[in-house]
């Protein structure tokens, strides 16, 4: 992924001789969203045993700004990146003493992010390449798998009996591109690939929730790498600015 990471960047025109140009186009704000695909590494794979091909789903967004403002273009944005995704749940079937219950397996990931890319928009697909750092949250979390009765009539039970969290750290590099709207109103296409790699974590292992008769809550733990590959697509929302060269 290194390798990759170099090559792309290598590729990209970061500085430019602003004599050749009359103007330059560049954008001192990104804001972007869209929904996102996890492939976890082998070790977290083969613990997910869900029936989506041990893949997470979820949704993205962040924002980075250009530390120079919007009056001096800059290869370099920095900011905040967020993701969510779960990686599946499971019930356990009611009995005369408890109702059924549903666990559901999620994923958290906050970060602080620097983006290098080209100092002026030229054409229709601008590349980037991302650096990041944070935390990454992880949750399993147990409620009461209410039916519509119970909601209508609001029968008092506790919907959350037991929910079970660990946080390691996060980070990761990413690549991708987007496309250049021709005017500030239009939102752009865009596509990241990320790897992150992450810290042994706790996790609840699938299907151990149990609770007894008295209503005591038991479940199994392990620990697991958390690396992935996270594949995502969405639209990116840019500030964009002409200056005027006196070349």
């Amino acid at each position: 992924m290194k390798n990759i990471l170099a090559i792309c960047l290598l590729s990209i025109p970061f500085i430019k001789c602003s004599g050749q140009f009359d103007s330059i186009r560049f954008s001192s704000i990104h804001f972007y969203a869209g929904g996102q695909v996890a492939i976890p590494g082998r070790e977290f794979r083969e613990v997910i045993n869900n029936s989506t091909g041990n893949l997470g789903y979820g949704l993205f967004t962040g924002l980075a700004v250009s530390p120079l403002g919007k009056n001096k273009p800059s290869p370099v944005l920095l900011g905040v990146d967020f993701g969510y995704f779960t990686y599946g749940n499971e019930k356990q079937q009611g009995t005369g003493n408890m109702p059924t219950l549903k666990t559901t397996h999620s994923v958290f990931t906050w970060n602080a992010m620097a983006r290098l890319k080209p100092i002026r928009h030229q054409g229709r697909v601008t590349p980037f390449a991302d650096g990041l750092i944070g935390l990454k949250l992880f949750s399993s979390k147990t409620k009461i798998d209410k039916d519509l009765t119970n909601i209508i009539f609001n029968d008092n039970q506790n919907e959350v009996i037991n929910n079970v969290k660990d946080t390691g750290l996060n980070y990761g590099l990413g690549i991708g591109f987007y496309t250049n709207p021709e005017k500030n109103s239009n939102a752009g296409f865009q596509l990241r690939v990320l790897y992150l790699w992450g810290d042994e974590v706790k996790y609840v292992v699938r299907n151990s929730v149990m609770v007894d008769s008295n209503g005591l809550v038991t479940f199994e733990t392990a620990r697991a790498n958390t690396s992935m590959v996270i594949i995502q697509v969405g639209f990116t929302a840019l500030a964009l600015k002409t200056l005027v060269s006196g070349n």
